[in-house]
């Protein structure tokens, strides 16, 4: 009998410490996603800069191909 309340104290105390560790583990996840939430978000921001200067690109290359070398002035005159 006297083993019995020795054995329920050390599985409080092992319980304790699992809650304990569960709770750090919760909050390590929480940190995780937030961390790719912003990640995320920097990813589509650079995606829509990365399409606009795509765009730009595509308009600028379709007027340098109108453009004649021959026929253009040096800039000096």
């Amino acid at each position: 009998m006297n083993d019995n309340p020795s054995r329920l104290e050390e599985l409080l105390s092992r319980l304790n410490q699992v809650e304990s560790v569960l709770m750090h583990l919760q909050h390590e996840v929480e940190q995780l996603n937030q961390a790719i939430i912003q990640q995320n978000t920097t990813v589509d921001t650079l995606s829509k800069s990365m399409k606009s200067l795509d765009s730009r690109l595509g308009v600028l290359e379709v007027e340098d191909e109108d453009l004649d070398p021959f026929q253009e002035k040096p800039p000096h005159y």
